[in-house]
């Protein structure tokens, strides 16, 4: 087992987390960005829950992922997440990968 000085006492679990990174995506992206998967990552003075961002369309579902968003274990801060241009950029790399079957789910 790993030492560290690391309090064990987790507050935030991963339903709330998940919860506090998609009001962070409802607040500052556009539509199409929803969560993905989550991680729970241990540093030694606490814990982070790193939370996928993903781009999704109707019909179609998830495209792929284009970012992260970390939530702090204890007290549900956002501490990090990916830049949103880059979020964007790696948004616009998938859909133009995936246009036609994106467009061919509205048809």
């Amino acid at each position: 087992m790993i030492e560290t000085k690391h309090r064990m006492a987790q507050k935030i679990d991963s339903r709330t987390a998940l919860k506090i990174a998609n009001k962070f995506i409802l607040e500052n992206m556009r539509d199409r960005f929803s969560v993905g998967s989550l991680k729970r990552v241990m540093f030694p003075t606490r814990e982070v829950w790193i939370i996928s961002v993903v781009l999704t369309y109707p019909k179609k579902g998830i495209v792929g992922e284009v970012g992260a968003i970390a939530v702090d274990g204890e007290t549900g801060g956002i501490v990090g997440w990916t830049p949103i241009e880059e979020i964007e950029a790696a948004a616009k790399n998938l859909y133009e990968g995936e246009k036609e079957e994106i467009e061919a789910a509205f048809s």
